[in-house]
């Protein structure tokens, strides 16, 4: 599968390039999908992200059924944004991120369930980088496409060390061609191959972000993400927000009757529901503070050979070996970060 994917980010890298110089436009156009209003980018961040306490069932052809109570699910982030190349056609971006997640249940000591007790103050770790690409199209037209590789899973174990060279790896690609109406208006179709579901899924996407009044904007990545923005103020944004959140960690559950499995997925993804606001410390140094509601789609184990739907069947739980239901609950995500303005960069010497 490794292969597959880079030959076809090569293919549209390639072909991106191409249809950029073929098109070019004796006219000057405004093809940056980024539109007047949006907040700030996040050049360096750092965040903690963190669920209330929520109950959990499982079942199992192989363990039967169980149920317990996670008390503690906290999420620790840091990323960092970087250009790579930047001229009048071609913008290319690249990230850097770590992520570590940990899950504590309520008595465990009291639990025999086998998945509750392998999860229990497991670190879940990510570690991994993505590109970003945009080029300029024809007149108002550009290319986009995103791409990301990241090793997740606790790979760090010893007796895991000798599983297949590629079992940790995730990668996710969004090729999209989009539209620059004008400074205040751009959208966009594209294709995802992601665990937004939790499942690695192919579905279609469509971008559409509108500033439509000196306060009032909105920002969507369906059916991944929708965002209502609003601007009181030069360094405060406010946001309503919908979106899906999902994730696959390679693990190894420390029982014997899976022990023909060296790791299993563990596929898990929510609905969230939430409000966040954005301020400025500096022009230069930002917090964010977000709340909401999240409702759970997914938190099962899974052969991770069963890789790849077109359709959405993997939603089914039809190749799952054990089912679990979470039950929603609040949630909370405090993000400090630095975006490049003009006064920092003038402060480290760049104009």
């Amino acid at each position: 599968m490794l292969k597959y994917c880079f030959f076809f980010v090569l293919l549209l890298f390639i072909s991106s390039g191409l249809i950029a110089q073929n098109g070019i436009d004796t006219t000057k156009y405004d093809w940056n999908p980024r539109i007047k209003g949006v907040g700030p980018v996040r050049g360096l961040s750092a965040s903690l992200h963190t669920n209330s306490a929520f109950d959990v069932r499982s079942n199992s052809d192989t363990y039967g059924n169980g149920q317990g109570k996670i008390k503690y699910n906290r999420i620790f982030k840091t990323k960092v944004r970087f250009p790579l190349y930047l001229n009048d056609k071609i913008k290319l971006a690249g990230s850097f991120e770590y992520s570590d997640e940990e899950i504590h249940f309520e008595n465990i000591e009291q639990n025999d369930y086998p998945l509750y007790k392998s999860l229990d103050d497991k670190n879940m770790k990510s570690i991994g980088g993505s590109l970003y690409l945009m080029t300029h199209l024809k007149r108002n037209r550009y290319f986009m496409l995103r791409f990301n590789a990241k090793l997740k899973g606790d790979y760090w174990k010893e007796h895991i060390g000798n599983v297949r060279k590629y079992t940790f790896l995730k990668m996710e690609i969004s090729p999209v061609i989009g539209w620059k109406v004008n400074k205040y208006k751009s959208w966009g179709v594209g294709l995802a191959f992601s665990y937004t579901f939790g499942d690695p899924l192919v579905f279609p996407t469509f971008i559409y972000n509108h500033t439509f009044s000196d306060k009032w904007g909105v920002e969507a990545f369906l059916p991944a993400r929708l965002k209502l923005r609003y601007q009181p103020s030069k360094l405060c944004f406010l946001y309503a927000k919908a979106g899906l959140k999902g994730g696959s960690y390679s693990i190894h559950l420390d029982d014997s009757e899976l022990s023909e499995f060296k790791t299993l997925e563990l596929r898990k993804s929510d609905v969230n529901f939430s409000f966040e606001i954005e301020k400025g410390l500096t022009d230069w140094l930002w917090l964010s503070f977000e709340y909401g509601y999240r409702a759970n789609i997914n938190f099962d184990v899974t052969n991770e050979n069963h890789t790849l739907s077109l359709s959405g069947s993997k939603i089914t739980h039809e190749n799952n070996i054990i089912d679990s239901y979470a039950k929603g609950g609040m949630f909370s995500n405090i993000t400090l970060f630095i975006t490049p303005s003009k006064s920092l960069l003038k402060k480290i010497g760049i104009k």
